[in-house]
């Protein structure tokens, strides 16, 4: 038999709780694409903590606590990129006395963003600009990459933390 233990004890897990999982995620989602989604994604999350599960243990508090983080991190993550949009539409309401102005300010944001991202690390960097300038899914990103998907998170959480930190730095400094 070509199976290890651990990948025989994921099939399972997988077919005695996939259902309930997907259950819960449609639950708070009433989305069955979403729903389908977070259901991988959270067997992706127990697929790289199999090292901590045992034979015969219960995986569903831990499935549904996954599942509860993936749909709180993409409930979060809809209502920034919401917010964003609903911004930029405002931003785009400016008169026209002012649009010179916000061409210049947006000129000179543009440039200090790219040169904190050009001084980032090689790996951050490249996780950023193919998840914010590409698009790409943090999936997309570790199969491209040959990176776990908890490195891609963590890499673009730094990187996001990163440029918050000198943006806040720089426009500190700006104000005073």
């Amino acid at each position: 038999m070509s199976d290890n233990p651990s990948r025989i004890l994921f099939g399972q897990l997988f077919e005695a709780n996939r259902e309930k999982v997907y259950r819960l995620a449609f639950k708070l989602t009433s989305d069955r694409q979403r729903a389908e989604e977070i259901t991988q994604q959270c067997f992706i999350k127990l697929w790289e903590n199999m090292h901590k599960v045992e034979e015969g243990q219960d995986v569903f508090p831990l499935l549904f606590v996954f599942t509860k983080h993936i749909v709180i991190d993409e409930t979060r993550k809809l209502y920034r990129e919401r917010k964003k949009l609903s911004q930029i539409s405002q931003n785009q309401t400016i008169s026209n006395d002012n649009a010179e102005e916000d061409a210049l300010l947006r000129k000179e944001f543009n440039q200090h963003m790219h040169k904190v991202i050009e001084q980032m690390p090689e790996q951050r960097r490249n996780v950023y600009i193919l998840s914010r300038d590409k698009g790409q899914s943090n999936k997309e990103i570790a199969s491209q990459l040959s990176l776990s998907p908890t490195t891609v998170r963590n890499h673009l959480t730094l990187a996001l933390q990163s440029l918050k930190r000198e943006l806040m730095v720089h426009y500190d400094m700006e104000t005073k």
